[in-house]
């Protein structure tokens, strides 16, 4: 019964406490002010685990109220099962989950060869293996485990940070022995050392709600204790990983300030995603992320990429402080000679027109090409737009055969880059948008003009595609009925083909 009503005390002001231990104490002032400093140091922890508990309880409430059911998405499937303890301080839902304990050694094994290595000065790290422990883990899947939106959301950040951070380290390191020379190492050592922090916390706070617990675990557990070990146990673990997350942003931000042109498409990517940490999807970035690395290396490498990809980055690319636009696009209209057809065809090529194969080392034409081309050719100016470079483009043009099929040609260097795609913005290219109509595998490449845009399927050598005839049926059909503006013909399309899911 002593001890609540101590804590109650504890709970007053700093003059009633003072009061009360005078009282009690008389002449042992020495051990007032000893109790006072003791109160200084345990007030703020004991404030913080009231205001979580307090929180706790009424999630838990909430939740139980509801009667919320785990979705799909959030159902493990791997060996080791977890259930939410008796306790009024748990972050988990209320039902059994699956966590794979290994596939989270081996990441975290991963990432602290990664610190060690820099910090010792010895190796070059083995990223592969990382990116590969990275993708058999998938700790995306785990998040909502937790009840607190708040904690899910930092722990979003966190799995964001880690895909920024270890890409870019990953293309300095090689530009660093390229050069042979040392740069960022004590800044990305900081890095890898809070990430490993950070996921021992998460493995921590996984591990800690496990139902069974055998060997595998428990050395699980005592490697996450050694990195832990000084940590302060009175801050809590969404706000242990929220501190972390603020430094590795301070950090990073200084590190994408660099403009080596060797690695500009990291960089760029990078800042690109730092500044959209709110609206990233993982399925999306980390694609970006690995594009962005391929690209980076094959630039320190001074090999000149030649890929058919859309998302390439490795050229015409634009010092920091100017603007990302192409100065290209300055000289718009594109083409200066009058528009003399019923209408305007824009056609991609990489994966529309068709496909760069590796294996007879040349560009290939999609079944129907040159049907769908002669048919139109009538009654349309036929222009291609790709994001390709203009060698590449012209060569994969000539390969196929297909030159006086073709009126314009447009290239990269007149896409807008808005630092993740080059987009094409048809309004520079010198025809009437109420006449033009874009053909395209990716829709984000007409994201300006989107209801001039007809989707077409990526075409990788499928040999009985037909989607190019089908296309040419369509807009041999528009431009038979002589419509004022094609947009509206083409919204209807599309229409139709939703009600008929299509």
């Amino acid at each position: 019964m002593k001890q609540p009503q101590v804590l109650a005390h504890f709970e007053k002001s700093s003059d009633e406490i003072t009061k009360y231990f005078t009282i009690k104490y008389s002449n042992n002032y020495h051990l007032i002010r000893e109790l006072q400093n003791q109160r200084k140091i345990l007030e703020t922890p004991l404030q913080q685990a009231k205001r979580t508990l307090r929180s706790l309880e009424q999630d838990g409430e909430r939740i139980q109220r509801s009667g919320t059911r785990q979705t799909d998405r959030m159902k493990g499937t791997f060996s080791s099962t977890f259930t939410r303890p008796n306790s009024q301080v748990d972050t988990f839902m209320q039902t059994n989950h699956s966590f794979d304990i290994n596939a989270g050694q081996i990441q975290l094994q991963n990432m602290k060869a990664i610190f060690e290595s820099l910090q010792n000065k010895t190796e070059t790290p083995n990223f592969q293996l990382y990116w590969e422990a990275v993708f058999e883990f998938r700790q995306e899947q785990y998040l909502y485990y937790f009840v607190r939106p708040a904690t899910q959301k930092i722990l979003w950040e966190y799995i964001f940070l880690s895909d920024i951070s270890f890409s870019f380290v990953q293309c300095q390191l090689k530009d660093n022995i390229l050069h042979n020379q040392q740069i960022y190492y004590q800044e990305m050592t900081v890095l890898t050392k809070l990430f490993v922090e950070n996921f021992a916390l998460f493995l921590n706070q996984m591990i800690k709600h496990l139902k069974q617990r055998n060997q595998l675990v428990e050395q699980l557990q005592q490697k996450i204790d050694v990195i832990l070990e000084r940590n302060n146990p009175c801050i809590s673990f969404p706000q242990e990983i929220k501190r972390n997350n603020c430094f590795i942003k301070s950090i990073i931000e200084k590190l994408l300030q660099n403009d080596n042109q060797g690695i500009q498409a990291i960089i760029i990517t990078c800042r690109y995603q730092l500044q959209h940490l709110n609206i990233l999807d993982v399925t999306i970035s980390r694609p970006q992320l690995r594009n962005a690395i391929y690209l980076s290396t094959q630039q320190i490498k001074k090999q000149e990429y030649q890929s058919p990809l859309k998302t390439l980055f490795n050229a015409h690319m634009v010092p920091k402080r100017q603007s990302q636009v192409s100065v290209d696009l300055m000289n718009s209209p594109f083409i200066q000679s009058p528009f003399l057809k019923q209408l305007c065809i824009i056609l991609d090529l990489d994966e529309t027109m068709g496909h760069f194969s590796e294996q007879l080392n040349k560009f290939i034409s999609r079944p129907w090409l040159f049907q769908f081309l002669e048919s139109i050719k009538p009654f349309c100016e036929i222009i291609i737009f790709t994001a390709g470079q203009q060698n590449y483009a012209d060569n994969a043009i000539s390969q196929i055969q297909c030159d006086h099929l073709i009126d314009h040609k447009l290239y990269r260097h007149q896409t807008v880059y808005n630092g993740i795609h080059f987009i094409k913005d048809l309004s520079k290219i010198g025809r009437p948008l109420e006449k033009t109509i874009i053909i395209d595998n990716t829709p984000i490449n007409f994201q300006l003009q989107q209801e001039n845009g007809l989707v077409i399927s990526s075409w990788v050598g499928k040999s009985d595609d037909k989607e190019l005839l089908n296309m040419k049926d369509l807009i041999t059909k528009i431009a038979q009925s002589k419509v004022t503006d094609v947009r509206k013909a083409l919204k209807k399309y599309r229409d139709y083909m939703s009600r008929n899911n299509r």
